[in-house]
């Protein structure tokens, strides 16, 4: 128990983006925007997208930030539950939050340019 903490917490401080799960997914969403990815750890399209989503965080965080602009992400396997409540049905999937509400999936959601055309339109 104590190593799977110790690595989401190592995941976090690696990434820069926000693990979202049971213990804190409402807590987070409900204040500014969130584009929160969701996918499975053994989906290997979720796989191929982690690159991309990673870039996208890393070349938007700063400008996003002062814009009140999050990203984070839910692994289905383990938060099954929220998954459910958001109607994931394929992974990976990319949903827009604005004060804690769905507005729904990020258009062209697993393009890096779609993405970052998205996220600066916030």
């Amino acid at each position: 128990m104590k190593l799977a903490a110790l690595a989401i917490a190592f995941a976090t401080a690696v990434s820069g983006y926000t693990l979202l799960d049971s213990s804190n997914f409402a807590a987070k969403t409900k204040d500014g925007n969130w584009l929160v990815k969701y996918y499975s750890p053994t989906c290997p399209w979720s796989r191929r997208f982690a690159p991309t989503w990673e870039k996208v965080y890393s070349d938007l965080q700063d400008s996003l930030a002062s814009k009140d602009v999050f990203f984070g992400e839910v692994d289905c396997k383990v938060d099954r539950a929220i998954c459910d409540a958001a109607d994931i049905d394929g992974y990976p999937t990319v949903v827009y939050y604005s004060a804690g509400v769905n507005k729904g999936e990020v258009p062209g959601g697993q393009s890096y340019e779609s993405l970052v055309e998205y996220a600066q339109s916030i």
